[in-house]
Order: C-alpha cells, then sequence, then structure tokens
C-alpha cells in the first residue's frame, strides 16, 4: 500500500490589515519551491485591534486565493499556512523546569516537547492561543545554554523559551473566514517569523539582527541573537498611517494620498529642492492644489520618524541595540518608500537594509518585492513544518497513531 505524505503543494495567504496576498507553489524533486501564482485582494475587515468585518475577510480571501491558482490548476491546495499579526499578537520571554529523574537519566525528545508545554501552562493565560513556542536554550542541571540537550544525561532540564500569543478569540476567528473561503488552516504563523525565512540569512540571525516590518496598520519588530528569538513586538503603527496623514492634510482621496506616498514622497526632507512644486488633486468638485513638494515630504517624515522612535523605544528598553551586529533590516511594502532606509540609518546609527524575499523560483518579478517577503516566507515555513512533522511522526498509519498518543497524552 502507498504511504499517505504531505502533498508537495502549497498556498500561503497572508491577511494584513490593507490587503490580503496569497501565493500557491509547489515543490519540486530539487525541494526547490516554484511559484506558480499570485493574488492581492484589498481587506479593511482586520485593523490593528482585531477583526471588524469577518465578511470582508472572507471575501478577500476568496479573491487573492482564486488569482493565485488560476495558474495552478490541479495541485492540491486545500490546506494551507495563514500569516497573521496586530496588536492582538504578543511576545514574551519564559524560563520554566522539568525534573527528569532525582538520579539522573537521558533526555528525549518527548521531554523537550514537554518542558515547552510546562513553559507555556506557565506563562500564557486561558484567553490566548500560543502561535510559535520557540525554545532559545536549555539548562540541563548546571550546565546553560545548551542547544540541543536530547541524549544528554541529567536530573532537571531548564527551557528558555520564547513564546508568541494571539487572543484566542480573535484567531479563532480568522481560522473560521479561511474555512468559510474554502480552506483549511494547516499552520498559522507570527508575520514577521515567516518574513525571517525570506529575507534573513542564519548568519544574520546568528550575529545579531533586528527585522522591522512595517505594514498597514502595525510595523512588527523582531531581533534575532546567537541564532535565536531574543524579542518580538508588534507596534500600532504603520505605512497607512502616512496615507491618511497625506489624506487629512492636503484633502486629497486616500488613492490620491497613497500614489503620492510611492511616486512623490521620501522621508528626507532635506533632499528636496525647495523649489519643487506638486499638484495635488483634492476631493470632487475642488480645485487642483498646488504646493510645494516639501510639504508633503514634511507629512511623510513626521510619521516616519514617529514610527523609528517607537522602535528604537522597543529596542531601548531591553537593551537590545548593542546586539544588532548585523544592523537592521526593513522589509514590507513601506520598507521601499523613498529615503526611508537612510533616516533610519541617521537615527539608529545602525546598517539598514532592504529585505528581499528570495529561495524561490517563478514569478521573480513579483515576489522579490518586499511586500511579498511575509507570504514567501510562509512557503518556506510551511513546507519546512511539513519535513519537521514528518521527521517527528513518520509518513501513513505510524504518523497518525504517534499524532493520536500525543494528543491523549496532553489532553489527559
Amino acid at each position: 500500500m502507498q504511504r499517505v505524505k504531505y502533498p508537495d503543494h502549497l498556498l500561503a495567504i497572508d491577511i494584513g490589515t490593507t490587503k490580503v496576498c496569497a501565493v500557491a507553489a509547489k515543490r519540486n524533486e530539487r525541494k526547490t519551491i516554484e511559484v506558480l501564482g499570485v493574488g492581492i485582494h484589498p481587506c479593511s475587515g482586520i485593523s490593528a485591534g482585531g477583526i471588524v468585518d469577518l465578511e470582508e475577510i472572507v471575501v478577500s480571501i476568496t479573491s487573492a486565493s482564486a488569482k493565485a491558482l488560476i495558474s495552478a490548476p490541479g495541485g492540491d491546495f486545500r490546506n494551507v499556512v495563514v500569516g497573521v499579526s496586530g496588536g492582538f499578537v504578543q511576545g514574551q520571554n519564559t524560563v520554566a523546569s522539568l525534573l527528569l529523574s532525582k538520579h539522573g537519566r537521558t533526555v528525549t525528545q518527548e521531554d523537550i516537547e514537554q518542558s515547552i508545554h510546562v513553559a507555556i501552562r506557565k506563562s500564557v493565560p486561558k484567553d490566548s492561543e500560543v502561535i510559535h513556542a520557540i525554545p532559545r536554550w536549555f539548562r540541563l542541571d548546571e550546565t546553560p545554554f545548551i542547544r540541543d540537550p536530547v541524549g544528554m544525561e541529567g536530573s532537571v532540564l531548564e527551557v528558555d523559551a520564547h513564546l508568541i500569543t494571539g487572543r484566542q478569540a480573535i484567531l479563532k476567528n480568522l481560522r473560521r473566514a479561511v474555512t468559510m473561503a474554502g480552506f483549511a488552516v494547516e499552520e498559522m504563523a507570527y508575520q514577521p517569523i515567516a518574513a525571517g525565512e525570506s529575507v534573513l540569512t542564519e548568519e544574520e540571525k546568528n550575529t545579531g539582527v533586528a527585522l522591522v516590518d512595517i505594514g498597514g496598520e502595525t510595523t512588527s519588530l523582531l531581533v534575532f541573537y546567537e541564532g535565536s528569538i531574543y524579542f518580538s513586538q508588534t507596534i500600532e503603527i504603520g505605512g497607512e498611517d502616512i496615507t491618511r496623514d497625506i489624506n487629512h492634510y492636503f484633502q486629497t482621496p486616500l488613492e490620491n494620498a497613497e500614489t503620492l506616498k510611492k511616486y512623490s514622497g521620501t522621508a528626507s526632507v532635506e533632499t528636496i529642492d525647495p523649489t519643487e512644486m506638486l499638484e495635488i488633486v483634492r476631493f470632487k468638485n475642488r480645485r487642483t492644489l498646488v504646493v510645494e513638494k516639501r510639504r508633503l515630504c514634511e507629512v511623510i517624515e513626521a510619521r516616519v520618524e514617529q514610527i523609528i522612535e517607537e522602535v528604537m523605544r522597543s529596542l531601548r528598553s531591553k537593551d537590545l541595540l548593542g546586539l544588532l551586529f548585523a544592523g537592521i533590516v526593513l522589509t514590507g511594502g513601506t520598507s521601499l518608500l523613498d529615503g526611508l532606509g537612510d533616516k533610519i540609518r541617521k537615527m539608529t546609527q545602525r546598517e539598514i537594509q532592504i529585505g528581499y524575499p528570495n529561495g524561490v523560483v517563478g514569478f521573480e518579478s513579483i515576489v522579490s518585492s518586499p511586500t511579498y517577503a511575509t507570504a514567501v516566507g510562509l512557503l518556506h515555513y510551511g513546507f519546512e513544518r511539513r519535513d519537521a512533522q514528518i521527521a517527528l511522526y513518520g509518513t501513513g498509519m505510524k504518523r497518525v497513531l504517534r499524532r493520536a498518543i500525543r494528543w491523549v497524552q496532553e489532553t489527559f
């Protein structure tokens, strides 16, 4: 009998506060991820604080996925990996201990998992759900900073873990939206963790790097050092705030404000010729406004400085600036704003890079943009999780039985 295995196709759905991005892909016989289709649809059904319109999210997921799957007929895309972020997602570091034996014994993979469950029970409130539980290092008796204690002898196993949690009710409703759109959530991932899979190198993670993912209504911050996540935070300010500032200040439609930001704006006023003028279309039945381009850039710069200051405040609060030997990597659509990198470099005194997604083939001219960093990272994350599950539980009936046994152990 042929053994059951995970399909080689995967659909990544990145649910943002301004749009839903879907990317369909397959992994070929060389284990290379090949993008088959891409789809984007506007979405305002979720805000930084949570869901405001479930039906709109369903429509956006359905539309973006349909666009992505047009050029990917015949593949099994029922199971999807979903990226989430927002003020309802929080990160924390926690430590927990597990007594192995008074006289010591060999550490097993089950002990690793049990120590993480202890950390979760200790730190996560009942109304929250764990999205990621990532061990940073272990301590076995008197030996600290162990990466992998499996096979070692000891009496007490201690885990230092980074937990990323989300409000349970919101995550349940996001899963419901995906189900209503015709898919099943195979994995859910915090967006900057997914983005890090596609834009960061292992050397950067080991050396010390901050990933700043500037989304629509939020900016996500993730710090790696010595290969582990040191810190994560979601700041409720993003690129959409810049657009709204332009919209309000110049009384111009939001669509035009976004165009002005992308094609005429800059984050650094000092680079603008003070004599350069700009024509701005105002709301219907109002005259076209001709202003100094400098005024537009002053509006943009003010909000950019606020975003950077919030990121700096978070880094300073945990004394993390001194660990960023590989600098700061920017990603997300707003990272392409003219002058943003130079502005952040001056304010942080750290090296700045734009994070372009990599590690996939097909549709390179589209998915190589920082706008797709999370969606491409979700593909990497999803396939890696599948490989890990197969390695841990096997395939076919063996896999089913092992997972059933684990479910019984965890439930009872």
